[in-house]
């Protein structure tokens, strides 16, 4: 995995969320788009982050799960292979 892989996993939580500035968004949009395994672990977060804001909002999430999303959130992708 190269420097741009690695910083593009980093910012996936932020680019989820909207918080990059516009330049960076491109950045990693454009990576994304030519690299499909970044690109299948930004699915995973988006949908993790998906399915928890739709169960979750009401209460808190329980502890072991926000731990669980956190691990998940910034592991870094297998090699494609």
């Amino acid at each position: 995995m190269g420097d741009h892989c690695e910083q593009t996993i980093r910012n996936l939580s932020r680019y989820i969320d909207r918080e990059l500035t516009e330049a960076d968004v491109r950045k990693v949009k454009a990576h994304l788009d030519d690299c499909p395994p970044c690109d299948e672990v930004f699915e995973f977060q988006a949908e993790m982050k998906r399915l928890v804001r739709k169960e979750c909002c009401t209460d808190d999430a329980p502890a072991r799960l926000r731990a669980w999303v956190r691990q998940l959130a910034t592991e870094k992708p297998k090699p494609a292979g």
